[in-house]
């Protein structure tokens, strides 16, 4: 058998390998050659809400939450540690009293849980609600707040890059995405390209938006360095308008994009456009795939939004195993089957000091540097109380939107420390590495919170010994056996 780590931080098992191609065989040149599986190595933690009958796949969470990307050889990626994301009510049904929410990781990477939170949102029927959440590439991010809109519809035209008509495709939410760029050899990136629309009348007294289903081909921190060795940048989507004489004016530098796996993002184009414009142009290089696109220019519903925090009751930490990965017929395009569970993966641990299995609800309930820190095959379950909900007005329905709050670590060489679970983040750094004159918070009662919950040790593949040092909060060699 072969093991192989590629750069892309994948490991890879060969089998059926004929030895006389191995160099030092009896036979043969010494020479073997091997195709590196195309395969994720690494994906934002999960989250799965029971439905009543079974939990069902909801989305991905905190892709933007990832620390340590080198983009360059001396930056770093910019990190937005929190997201809220929509969980239809449709899909959240009470369990003895309880609301379930299963939120764990598929793939690889070491996950730093703060906070989780659960709000419903009650609304009347005919309107819609969804957090302001975006991936944006720099500060200020996406604020998080409640959006309502009552009057979304299709857009009155859509043009891709070649000037091919796709209104149809961005009609409904089918899984049938505008796709008419070309995907480079940098995993994420794309030929420079557009999307034309028209918006139809709208009238500039009342807010402006679209609301768009999507998802995106993430870009890896390997394929970011190596796009900028190749000299080119990761361009996010950029707003222009067409202007009475013809010509686009940009408005929107960075209107962000749907940070991991299908969802809905709300970009406010109000105050931001002429009267009477109707088109307008999205550029970007990015691997983002669109499923539907609406326009809603209706009066602000939001003050018809009634918002109950659910209590978090509890929270149990448990090595769950991998649920099945079901990829549609666009790459990327990934759901889960949940009762379909291994209990094995192709998949690493990082090095270093993990949190016990068990109950963890004391550190999911406030942003204080106190993580549940888990790795691959591992998940929170996290139930919340409904028994406080208010009943619902006649004519009213009820979503929710689960809050995470966090950081998340890859598994791959342009990352940096990939494979330890140290140097931990924490919310007051200036930038992951941070500086030597910051240091992870060492605040009253944090050697207990290391001495109690952190004793879970995985030693990864490395043979040499390692010890956690609690001041500096990374993993050092012990060299003293």
């Amino acid at each position: 058998m072969v093991r192989l780590l590629w750069p892309t931080g994948v490991p890879q098992d060969e089998i059926d390998i004929d030895a006389t191609k191995l160099p030092g065989g009896k036979t043969g040149n010494g020479e073997l050659a091997l195709k590196e599986l195309d395969r994720r190595g690494s994906s934002c933690p999960t989250l799965f809400a029971w439905d009543g009958k079974q939990y069902r796949f909801v989305s991905d969470v905190i892709g933007a939450a990832v620390v340590g990307h080198w983009v360059s050889p001396t930056a770093t990626n910019q990190n937005d540690p929190d997201e809220w994301i929509k969980v239809d009510g449709e899909q959240l049904r009470a369990r003895n009293g309880l609301l379930s929410l299963r939120f764990g990781e598929p793939m690889e990477e070491v996950n730093y849980i703060d906070q989780l939170r659960l709000v419903s949102v009650d609304h009347p029927a005919g309107t819609e609600v969804y957090p302001d959440e975006r991936f944006l590439s720099e500060r200020p991010f996406a604020s998080g707040k409640t959006v309502a809109v009552s009057d979304a519809r299709p857009v009155a035209g859509a043009w891709d890059d070649g000037g091919h008509d796709v209104r149809e495709l961005l009609a409904d939410k089918d899984h049938r995405y505008v796709r008419d760029f070309t995907n480079l050899s940098y995993a994420g990136f794309a030929n420079l390209h557009t999307l034309t629309l028209d918006l139809g009348t709208w009238s500039p007294a009342r807010p402006l938006r679209l609301l768009m289903d999507g998802y995106i081909e993430y870009f890896s921190a390997s394929s970011m360095y190596a796009a900028w060795q190749a000299g080119m940048q990761p361009i996010p989507p950029r707003v222009d308008v067409e202007m009475p004489d013809g010509s686009w004016k940009r408005v929107i530098r960075d209107m962000g994009f749907p940070a991991g796996l299908p969802r809905t993002i709300v970009v406010d184009l109000t105050g931001k456009l002429p009267p009477g414009a109707r088109k307008i142009r999205i550029t970007t290089n990015l691997q983002i795939y669109w499923d539907r696109i609406r326009v809603d220019n209706g009066p602000d519903a939001a003050l018809d939004v009634r918002q109950t925090e659910v209590p978090l009751a509890m929270a149990n930490l448990a090595f769950r195993g991998y649920p099945k990965q079901i990829e549609g017929s666009t790459p990327g395009d990934l759901t889960y089957d949940y009762s379909r569970i291994s209990a094995t993966g192709p998949f690493l641990w990082a090095r270093g000091v993990y949190t016990r299995y068990g109950d963890v609800t004391p550190l999911l309930e406030k942003v204080d540097n106190r993580y549940v820190i888990f790795g691959t095959g591992e998940e929170i379950d996290a139930e919340f109380s409904a028994a406080e909900l208010p009943a619902l007005p006649a004519g009213w329905t009820r979503d929710y939107f689960f809050y995470a709050n966090g950081f998340v670590k890859d598994m791959d060489y342009w990352e940096e420390a990939p494979f330890t679970v140290g140097p931990m983040p924490f919310h007051a750094m200036s930038r992951y590495p941070y500086p030597a004159n910051e240091q992870y918070p060492h605040a009253p009662g944090a050697d207990r919170y290391w001495l109690e919950w952190n004793t879970r040790y995985e030693s990864g593949n490395r043979r040499q010994r390692w010890e956690f040092d609690y001041r500096s909060a990374r993993e050092v060699p012990n060299d003293k056996e």
